[in-house]
């Protein structure tokens, strides 16, 4: 029998259970949809997550490359995915109303292999294990490496260019040769090169690779690799500015590098790969036969999981409905109220993301004039108080001098003191923490639980981002000490006690 006669016959066989799975997953697209969107707009707008667009239809394609397997292997409506389903449909819930994208986008692409794997039952969808893991990789995530990687990158060129020989000066990202000076930004972290790697690399070693030994040295490989790259890029960079005066290696050129770089690092991890590969497997194409394995579907089982995804949707629709009737808390008595001095000043430069109101005051520590403080309120009508888009200093005059974090504890909760350095080698200690409700938060992630929590209550969460920076010659506990008394004074319910 011909390939379109076994093609027709199993339409025609499975008719009843291509519309059930069509039902299923058209609700997960209206469920999903503002997750699906909001990571649409990631991938469009963030060149490191530009990949995210060739997810899902590469495991479309990888899926029907076992379509034979697939076909021949039986299939039914299994209910243990919901173990799955059941916590990433509350997620995506805490998602929207905290307006956590993270939350939202790890539901909506855990959800759509879950609910695959519930449609097919446990035989099929062990069949095609990787295309249904491979769509997490739509999930953008990722940025928070950065830091981590800049600062690999910097340590691995500074030995590398003091084997060299190059007279070098580093301070924190800067490194200084006597030609000039570099920033290991966040464009040379090489995140882009890392997880594009780590991709193509599992994808690799998932099409051409056999043996669990050489599998697994590939993805390593495929992790390690890039971030070795990207030192000897940023090294190579500024050998060639040491050799030619500046001339070279520096404006557009270091983007050029960057990128003819990137694809000759794939050119080399996939010819790696090739030195390794397993023979080509049968085309499974070839394998296709008129038997098809038994698929039960059961309509009620069906009805139940349509029912489920309908409830949460209404939930979701009706938490965005209530947060557009949220009204904002008063920020007009808020500010702290310290008083001025104008001797010094620290300019950190914060970026705020769209804030309602912000405040800067220098204060004295121990007499001296040496403290900033920073306050940005958010009422969350088009802005958010909990988000990486706001910076605490500007990277065109501050980096991080290294990882190490000390940290006070400020009423019971740590408060995390990083420490950042400028080109003229002045360093300064800061620390920030939210204020919701008159409750202070020293962590991301406990601010933005008790933001979602205050809007599933249908309470405003609004709320204030407070920066500290103290130079590093001054007691940074003495600091929170005037805060302190400063909100004593002005009768704030917001203290700043050292536990």
């Amino acid at each position: 029998m011909s390939k379109n006669k076994v093609r027709e016959c199993v339409i025609k066989q499975y008719k009843k259970q291509y519309v059930s799975v069509g039902f299923i997953l058209l609700l997960w697209l209206l469920f999903c949809h503002q997750g699906l969107f909001s990571a649409a707009q990631v991938w469009w707008t963030n060149d490191i997550f530009n990949h995210g667009f060739f997810i899902i239809p590469a495991s479309i394609y990888l899926i029907y490359l076992r379509r034979a397997r697939l076909i021949a292997v039986e299939k039914n409506i299994s209910l243990l995915p919901l173990i799955v389903i059941f916590p990433s449909c509350f997620l995506y819930i805490v998602g929207v109303a905290g307006d956590i994208q993270l939350f939202m986008h790890t539901a909506t692409f855990v959800l759509l292999p879950a609910l695959i794997w519930l449609a097919i039952g446990h035989k099929a969808a062990r069949v095609i294990v990787f295309p249904l893991l491979f769509m997490l990789f739509s999930i953008p995530v990722g940025e928070q490496l950065i830091p981590y990687l800049q600062e690999i990158a910097a340590d691995g060129a500074v030995a590398l260019l003091r084997v060299t020989g190059i007279p070098l000066y580093r301070n924190g990202l800067y490194l200084e040769i006597p030609q000039g000076r570099f920033l290991v930004a966040e464009a040379c972290s090489g995140v882009s090169f890392f997880i594009a790697s780590i991709v193509i690399g599992v994808l690799y070693t998932y099409l051409n690779l056999q043996s669990r030994k050489r599998q697994i040295f590939f993805v390593l490989l495929s992790f390690l690799f890039p971030v070795a790259a990207n030192i000897v890029r940023i090294y190579g960079i500024i050998l060639i500015a040491y050799y030619t005066n500046m001339e070279h290696a520096a404006g557009a050129d270091h983007l050029i590098y960057g990128w003819f770089f990137f694809a000759f690092v794939i050119v080399c991890l996939l010819g790696i790969g090739e030195l390794i590969r397993d023979k080509v497997g049968t085309d499974e194409s070839a394998q296709m036969t008129t038997s098809a394995g038994h698929w039960s579907i059961h309509q009620l089982k069906v009805l139940s999981i349509s029912l489920l995804l309908v409830s949460f949707s209404l939930w979701s629709t009706f938490i965005q409905s209530a947060l557009g009737n949220l009204k904002p808390n008063d920020f007009d008595q808020e500010t702290i109220g310290l008083e001025q001095c104008f001797q010094h000043d620290i300019n950190l430069t914060p970026s705020f993301n769209n804030p309602d109101k912000t405040n800067k005051a220098m204060f004295e520590v121990e007499g001296a004039c040496t403290a900033v403080l920073y306050e940005a309120w958010f009422s969350g009508i088009d802005n958010e108080l909990v988000t990486d888009l706001h910076k605490p200093y500007t990277q065109q005059r501050w980096s991080l001098l290294n990882s190490e974090i000390s940290s006070l504890s400020l009423l019971g909760k740590q408060l995390q003191v990083r420490t950042i350095t400028s080109p003229t080698g002045s360093n300064v200690n800061y620390a920030s923490w939210y204020e919701i409700n008159d409750r202070l938060f020293t962590s991301k992630l406990e601010a933005k639980l008790y933001q979602t929590w205050l809007v599933l209550l249908g309470v405003p969460s609004s709320g204030k981002l407070v920066i500290l920076g103290v130079d590093s010659k001054s007691n940074f506990s003495g600091a929170l000490h005037t805060l302190e008394m400063a909100a004593t004074k002005n009768s704030l319910k917001t203290t700043y006690s050292i536990e």
